[in-house]
Parts: structure tokens; C-alpha cells; sequence
């Protein structure tokens, strides 16, 4: 699975194109290397300012940005002994921090956690890469502390909103909010509608929510969360993957 993942990164494009000036334009200004052809009665004789096709290999300029909005809530405890909910989350950070080795340059992400006991809960912050073998044990340990030691309550909401505005606090290629929820929203009065909101605010950021564990709730809140941001994790076991095919998906674009 880091392999394959790997292998995404590796494939991962530039976003950005800087405009330059367009050639062989049938309006804008006259191409002063035209005349000739402008006389002739040829068309296609102007220039205009503009972004150019993609070219392969473009130069990355800035690190995509990636933050994961993680679900550490006391429920991700208690159901850990029934699916291993909280350990295949915990399985999915590790899967990213050891794919992203090597890839600093094109990526920078963050974690941070969400529960009754608030949000955001500080796991890893952007630029701290790569982490060393005790970070990483760190970021284990402090998953499974922050879970089992949460107050109840749900602080989604919160989280997501934070996580729109925190990962395009600077300027990056392109922006990235992966929320991972164990669906137990309704309980919190949380619509479906208001958490689509949050995570479709801003036009810039690739939003997405993964719904784990709870599948009448899951295919409640995927059938009305914006078209193709709420994925609804049946099995814990699948959720390296999703992520993997989150970031597939979206990166290809």
C-alpha cells in the first residue's frame, strides 16, 4: 500500500501555470512576428495573455497542501474492540507519513484530531517532515491517548471549518481537507447539509469526508453531502485505501 501510494505522489502534477503571452490567437493583439502573414490574409495572427496547456514534468513551484482532520472521539475507543475502527485510522496515518518520505518538496500535510473534547487537537503540524521514527510513535501513542481519554460530545463542525481556513493559510499548488468521522453526527444534531457546507466553503480547497463504522448513518450522510466529497467507509479495513484513492483521484485532475 506505501508503494502504491508512492506511486500516486510520483504522478501528482503542478496545478499552477504561469500566463504567458499565446501565439497563433484568432483575436487579441496583433503578433508584431504576424505582419507578414497578416497581410496575406492569414487569421490566426494575434497574441493574448493566457495559461498554457499543461506540459508534462511542469515545475512545481509551492507544496500541495494536505491536512487530515482525524476523528478521535471517545466512540472511536469503544468501537475499536468490535471493528478496529481506531486502529485502521491509526493504520492510514502511518500508511501517508511513510509514502510521503521523499516527497517534501511537492507535499507538505498536517493531523489533527477532533472529539467532545475539542478541535483542532494538535497531532502533527505542516513543515515538521520528515518525521523521525519517535514522532512517529508519538503521533500513535497520542491517536489512542486522545480517544480513549475524550469527553464526550462532537466537534465536527468545528473541525472541518478550521481545517478549510488553517491548510489555506498559505500559499500552496493546491489545497487539500480529508475529515474522517465515525458518523455519529445526528446524535449531535449535526445535519447533513450544514456539515456539506463547511467542506465545499471555499472554491479552492478539495474537501472531502469519510464516514467509518456506521452504516445507516454513513449512507445517510453520503447521499447528502455534496456529490463525490462523502465516502462511506463500511469496512475500517478499507480505509488506507480510500485515502489512497482520495488522493489518487484528486491529484489526477
Amino acid at each position: 500500500e506505501i508503494k502504491q501510494l508512492k506511486l500516486v505522489l510520483e504522478s501528482a502534477e503542478a496545478k499552477e501555470k504561469e500566463r504567458e503571452w499565446l501565439s497563433n490567437q484568432s483575436q487579441g493583439d496583433l503578433d508584431d512576428n504576424k505582419l507578414v502573414d497578416s497581410v496575406a490574409g492569414e487569421k490566426l495572427v494575434y497574441r493574448k495573455r493566457g495559461e498554457p496547456d499543461k506540459k508534462f514534468g511542469i515545475r512545481q513551484r509551492l507544496p500541495k497542501r494536505i491536512l487530515f482532520a482525524l476523528d478521535t472521539s471517545a466512540s472511536m475507543a469503544r468501537g475499536n474492540g468490535f471493528d478496529a475502527r481506531l486502529d485502521r485510522m491509526v493504520q492510514s496515518v502511518i500508511l501517508v507519513i511513510e509514502a510521503m518520505k521523499g516527497y517534501e518538496g511537492k507535499f507538505d500535510y498536517s493531523f489533527v484530531g477532533h472529539s467532545g473534547s475539542g478541535a483542532p487537537l494538535e497531532i502533527l503540524n505542516f513543515g515538521n517532515k520528515p518525521p523521525k521514527k519517535e514522532t512517529v510513535e508519538d503521533i500513535v501513542d497520542k491517536l489512542y491517548s486522545l480517544s480513549v481519554s475524550a469527553s464526550q460530545g462532537d466537534n465536527t463542525l468545528l473541525a472541518t471549518e478550521w481545517a478549510i481556513k488553517s491548510v489555506t493559510s498559505e500559499e500552496a499548488d493546491d489545497y487539500f481537507v480529508i475529515v474522517v468521522s465515525d458518523a455519529n453526527l445526528g446524535r449531535y444534531n449535526v445535519s447533513p447539509a450544514e456539515f456539506g457546507e463547511k467542506l465545499t466553503i471555499d472554491d479552492r480547497v478539495n474537501g472531502f469526508a469519510v464516514f467509518i463504522a456506521e452504516p445507516g448513518a454513513t449512507e445517510w450522510l453520503q447521499r447528502h453531502i455534496p456529490h463525490g466529497r462523502g465516502i462511506a467507509c463500511m469496512k475500517p479495513s478499507a480505509l488506507p485505501n480510500i485515502f489512497k484513492d482520495i488522493l489518487s483521484s484528486s491529484l489526477d485532475r
